[in-house]
């Protein structure tokens, strides 16, 4: 791994632009590239873990709901050849 004396090493750039994405994606617009960019470390991961919170609890939910309204459909086995 090659250390840069100022900067990021690559592979904290690409995890941090992940959490940039992420914030900023799923967020829903409740974040701009700019301020996710500058939030202390622990805000943004703080952030990061609500939004992954919330997302969890509205997958949850539809699944919920999605097992509420669930059609059982009839199963068929194989009998004997139709009448002709």
């Amino acid at each position: 791994m090659r250390y840069h004396f100022f900067g990021l090493a690559p592979d904290y750039r690409l995890g941090l632009h992940e959490e940039i994405f992420s914030l900023c994606y799923y967020g829903k617009g409740g974040f701009t590239w700019d301020e996710v960019y500058s939030l202390p470390v622990h805000l943004r991961r703080f952030y990061i873990n609500q939004v992954k919170k919330a997302m969890e609890e509205k997958n949850k939910a539809e699944q919920t709901e999605m097992s509420k309204h669930k059609v059982n459909m009839p199963t068929f086995s194989k009998s004997s050849p139709p009448r002709r």
